[in-house]
């Protein structure tokens, strides 16, 4: 199998199954991860299909069904009001941007927009838009930070196979935002770290979280902290998300079916990388039980859900050729 190439010019043209990669100790993923949630915000060129995916969707309205999962989201232990919680997301962003190299290009950002638009229409009654941005990063990784922005690498948009499996990322990226996984989880971490329970402005959580990260890199019994409290939350963080995006994707006419393929390819890490839809996998059966949790969720869709079918991928292709194929991340 082909490595990528991680410096020069990037090109990942031509490579149809890539396998998920580890980035060290699960010590180095919790720095990796809160130094912070370092894959994504690239925006690439040439996308053919952007603008046919909100039509495609009345064309396959057929095959959508009304399902509404319920999920109980710990509200209790976020210490971020909405505003904040999106002032949280920006402090985020700001610290991914500067690890990674973005494409800021209108056209590859409009296709991933236009899935993520058809997934939040049918959960999201006040129409806030969720921006999902494209990166350059090693893994093939997905994540989401604050209340408002998705990121995905281009390495992922390698693997996948058609839209329905890059509604599955999104969908499983938008159940952490609308479950407040990420706030709940920075929450734990400003009260065991900095033993704070306030938050303010923009200023004062920018300065808290640049306190935890430096707590973080300095003291190696606050690593172990923060990896402690990111282990105790992860199981049920990832089975929400899956959940999610398996009802998510079901509304909005995508396959959920799409999900669990992706996850079950992703699976042959062996529990030593990190899985596709974001976050830090452990042992092999961890893997496993995500797969059965996945599976049974699926299996509890309406029957009509379960048998929509992926839509043709061509359209598809070609926008992924077009990520593939970038090249202007290596003239900046």
């Amino acid at each position: 199998m082909p490595e990528l190439p991680l410096s020069g010019k990037p090109s990942y043209a031509g490579l149809t199954d890539i396998r998920v990669t580890g980035i060290g100790s699960e010590l180095d993923q919790v720095k990796l991860m809160y130094r912070v949630y370092k894959p994504q915000c690239v925006f690439a060129i040439v996308c053919l299909c952007a603008v046919s995916i909100p039509g495609e969707g009345a064309a396959r309205a057929q095959q959508q069904c009304s399902v509404t999962p319920e999920f109980k989201i710990a509200r209790a232990a976020n210490i971020f009001n909405p505003q904040q919680e999106r002032l949280l997301g920006e402090v985020e962003a700001e610290e991914v941007e500067k690890a990674y190299a973005a494409v800021h290009d209108e056209d590859l950002e409009a296709h991933l927009n236009a899935v993520a638009s058809r997934l939040m229409s049918p959960v999201r009654s006040d129409q806030r838009r969720v921006y999902v941005a494209l990166i350059d990063a090693p893994e093939a990784n997905a994540f989401s930070v604050g209340s408002d922005r998705i990121y995905i690498t281009r390495r992922l948009v390698a693997l996948l196979r058609n839209d329905d499996e890059l509604a599955g990322v999104l969908g499983h990226e938008l159940g952490h935002i609308e479950l407040h996984q990420n706030a709940v989880t920075v929450s734990r971490l400003f009260r065991q770290i900095l033993g704070t329970t306030f938050v303010a402005d923009r200023k004062d959580i920018a300065e808290k979280f640049g306190q935890m990260m430096a707590s973080i890199d300095r003291d190696p019994k606050m690593l172990q902290s923060a990896t402690r409290i990111i282990e105790s939350q992860k199981g049920f963080n990832e089975f929400a998300a899956d959940r999610f995006a398996l009802y998510a994707s079901a509304r909005a006419g995508f396959s959920p079916q799409a999900v669990l393929e992706l996850l079950e390819r992703t699976e042959g890490t062996k529990g030593k990388a990190r899985n596709f839809l974001g976050d830090f996998d452990g042992a092999t059966n961890a893997n496993q039980r995500r797969l059965r949790e996945a599976g049974k969720a699926l299996r509890g869709l309406p029957r009509a859900c379960r048998e929509i079918t992926p839509a043709d991928a061509g359209e598809f292709r070609t926008w992924q050729a077009a990520v593939n194929s970038y090249s202007e991340l290596a003239t900046r």
